[in-house]
């Protein structure tokens, strides 16, 4: 049912559509020693990383040139979709510096070729590593035509520290950088699908997208040790299915980050499967967390000035203003007659600190009044 396409080095004119020449040159040379390798890379490597001086290069030139060649086959009809098993990673490598275990930005040189060289107007890039890919989004913030997509964990000193839902874009490419960042760790399926039926997916219809491209990290699955998320091999099946009703099928997923091989090998299975035509299996019906819905209304109102499709769910009837909402008028004897004169007195006393009026209303009539918090509102309606 799969055909084994054999790697092969990225050519130095694709390399530089995205980066510049000397990292290009910088990135695949052998070098004598790793503190040779470091100065020239400008690496901070930890005790973690695993940098072959003599091989890391050849390494990084074989994964990115694998991205393209099975781009340019799914573009020209050879191959319906493709799974790239390739390292090192890449979406962390920028222009000119390689960061983060990345020495080459391998789908960030997949877009660019398709652009430049196959006729591809319009490409959608999905980043669902746990970290965001700060490379892909700088490499194409300016640039209409490539829409890049990222949900990772923000904040609290999470690597890389990029990615807030107001980093939009930057000139004619305003509006085409999507982030939807975590605020918190634990979020699994029933979050991610939910930030795809609200966000994703309906931005992604409105662009229509040629091709689409994955940044496919599996460091958000669960029992990764760094990741700190609980989605299954279940939830990336549904993303891949979902994704894959894009760009008449036209679908590349390239490995990205992940430390546990388990979890690694068992959601790339679940992405290949639905990459082979197999029906995801489903998924049990849950609502995301508070946070992950105030997170992905945030990422919502960033994107509304945008596209019709985020300003059209923001505008319904759960984003009427409160002033629009009916709220009980009764009189004052009325109110003494329904709860007493103990709950409801004839005046409204002031507390000596802190310095607010204090409720005169009964909890009940309060609580009947009280309106839903704006994330519910967005998720559910006023229901």
């Amino acid at each position: 049912r799969a055909k084994l396409i054999p790697a092969r080095p990225a050519a130095r004119s694709d390399l530089e559509l995205v980066h510049s020449r000397s990292h290009a040159r910088r990135a695949v040379r052998r070098y004598e020693g790793e503190e040779e390798a470091h100065e020239a890379l400008g690496l901070q490597l930890g005790a973690d990383t695993y940098f072959a001086a003599g091989e890391s290069g050849r390494a990084a030139l074989l994964s990115c040139g694998s991205v393209v060649e099975l781009a340019t086959r799914v573009v020209t009809g050879e191959l319906s979709n493709a799974l790239a098993v390739v390292r090192p990673p890449g979406h962390h490598c920028e222009a000119r510096q390689a960061m983060g275990f990345c020495l080459l930005n391998n789908v960030a040189v997949a877009a660019a070729v398709a652009r430049a060289r196959l006729g591809v107007q319009r490409v959608l890039v999905v980043d669902w590593d746990v970290h965001h890919g700060n490379g892909i989004q700088h490499i194409f913030e300016e640039d209409g035509s490539v829409l890049y997509a990222s949900l990772h964990r923000y904040g609290h000193g999470f690597y890389p520290g990029t990615g807030g839902a107001h980093a939009v874009g930057e000139g004619a490419g305003r509006g085409f950088s999507l982030n939807i960042p975590w605020s918190s760790a634990g979020y699994g399926d029933a979050e991610y699908a939910a930030a795809f039926e609200r966000l994703l997916m309906p931005v992604a219809r409105e662009f229509a997208p040629d091709l689409v491209l994955v940044a496919a990290g599996f460091d958000a699955a669960a029992r990764d040790p760094l990741g700190g998320m609980e989605v299954s091999p279940a939830g990336y099946a549904y993303m891949t299915a979902q994704l894959r009703s894009l760009a008449a099928g036209r679908l590349v997923v390239a490995l990205e980050g992940g430390y546990n091989l388990r979890s690694i090998s068992s959601s790339a299975a679940a992405v290949m499967r639905v990459l082979l035509g197999d029906d995801p299996p489903p998924l049990p019906p849950a609502p995301p967390c508070r946070s992950a819905a105030r997170d992905i209304l945030e990422a919502s109102r960033a994107m509304a000035p945008f596209w019709r499709s985020v300003a059209a769910a923001l505008g319904g009837p759960q984003a009427q203003p409160r002033s629009a909402v009916a709220r009980p008028r009764l009189s004052r004897a009325a109110l003494r007659e329904l709860y007493g004169t103990r709950a409801y007195p004839r005046r409204r006393r002031r507390s000596r600190w802190p310095f607010k009026w204090r409720a005169t209303t009964p909890s009940a009539w309060r609580g009947a009044a009280r309106r839903r918090p704006a994330w519910h509102r967005f998720m559910y309606g006023d229901e």
